[in-house]
């Protein structure tokens, strides 16, 4: 078996501790994140979602209020209706 330099052994033992700091400052920073940094995140999605209901909802009640609109409509005011509807 052929023996490593000094050289090619320094390069070597270099890259593995470099490799092996690199991977425990991520276990590191993984481990010791902010339960609060994650309870913002989750806040605000929360919050975003809460907005997106309640603009579905006002759109729901807009939407039923326009079909009880239209379909109390007479025959005459369905005429008038479709004459403002086409000249807009």
């Amino acid at each position: 078996m052929k023996k490593l330099d000094d050289f090619t052994k320094c390069i070597i033992i270099f890259v593995l501790g470099f490799a092996l700091g690199v991977v425990l400052t991520i276990c590191f920073n993984m481990q010791y994140s902010s339960p609060v940094e994650n309870n913002v995140v989750i806040d605000s999605l929360t919050k975003t979602r809460d907005s997106i209901k309640i603009k579905v909802t006002q759109l729901d009640s807009i939407k039923n209020a326009k079909v009880v609109e239209v379909s109390t409509l007479d025959n005459d005011s369905t005429l008038k209706l479709f004459y403002e509807l086409v000249s807009k």
